[in-house]
């Protein structure tokens, strides 16, 4: 039998170039492999998806790291905000705190803290102390089968073995998983599979969250001046077009992450080492966003200067 993906050609090549050209700007700060999913919103059509910079080459160049389980750094945060208020733990007018005090020895990644912000502020800043506090609020064991029914994870292990750390990265998870459980603040609410192939048996559409909570989080995750100050303006999490996005960083600089998606498209990317060593400074905002950022723009036909509605 013959399996027809539904992968894009062109867009494959595009992508894949423009993936080993971020690869090879970020090499001599230790990053050696790439991985890049981009699906079509509407149906979740995969239209590519890069396993590796290059299929036997290097560096594990014959592993897909599209599918690799890796630290997902701060990436499942929007997941604890969207859970909270749909619980009604948390509204868009409460006051978080991110301060030192009560949280748990984790620290924000660039040692400061904000002081009092909205919600918004904090998840568009990826605050780390404010997301583990509202992890605790909502519980551990509830914050753990909702990442399992979105489909990041399958594991059948007590959610205490990663304790809150899971708000920033404890709980391994992989691409391909990200991009497919995003699509459910991309789709208000309703969780799809990726669709690979022709004729692929697919699980039936499930709501997860109600439409107005997915898209305020959208909201959140697509407003410029809500990732101010951690996020400058004008850089790579910035497009002439209305896109939603939420990097991640795993720690030691091991895993950078990025999930994006605009109105016709979702772009996840990831950057690391097959030996899950460490990077120079890798981030997901100064590579993984960047790299998403030249996808998006290819993808719209967007130059610098547009700008769109």
């Amino acid at each position: 039998p013959r399996l027809r993906t539904t992968l894009d050609l062109g867009i494959q090549e595009t992508v894949t170039a423009a993936a080993r050209r971020q690869l090879r700007a970020l090499s001599p700060m230790g990053a050696q492999q790439v991985a890049v999913v981009v699906a079509r919103r509407d149906s979740r059509e995969v239209l590519a998806d890069v396993g590796s910079a290059r299929y036997g080459g290097a560096n594990g160049g014959s592993i897909d790291f599209s599918r690799a389980v890796r630290s997902p750094g701060s990436t499942l945060k929007p997941f604890i905000y969207a859970l909270a208020m749909q619980r009604t733990l948390l509204s868009p007018t409460d006051v978080m705190a991110d301060m030192p005090e009560g949280a748990s020895g984790i620290s924000n990644a660039d040692r400061s803290f904000l002081g009092p912000v909205l919600p918004r502020q904090a998840l568009a800043n990826s605050r780390n102390i404010p997301a583990t506090n509202l992890l605790r609020r909502v519980g551990l064991d509830s914050g753990f089968r909702f990442f399992r029914e979105l489909g990041l994870h399958d594991l059948d292990v007590p959610a205490e073995s990663f304790g809150l750390s899971m708000a920033i990265g404890s709980l391994p998870t992989s691409l391909d998983r990200l991009v497919q459980a995003y699509g459910a603040l991309a789709d208000d609410g309703t969780l799809r599979d990726l669709v690979w192939y022709r004729g692929q048996p697919l699980a039936p559409p499930r709501r997860v969250l109600s439409p107005d909570i997915a898209r305020l989080v959208t909201l959140f995750l697509s407003d410029p001046m809500a990732r101010l100050p951690s996020f400058p303006r004008y850089g790579t999490t910035e497009f002439p077009f209305p896109v939603a996005l939420k990097t991640g960083t795993s720690q030691g600089y091991r895993d950078a992450w990025v999930v994006a998606w605009s109105q016709d498209y979702m772009v996840g990317v990831w950057f690391g080492r097959p030996d899950a060593g460490t990077m120079r400074q890798v981030a997901g905002a100064g590579s993984a966003a960047k790299l998403a950022h030249d996808v998006l723009m290819a993808l719209h036909g967007a130059r610098p200067g547009d700008l769109l509605d």
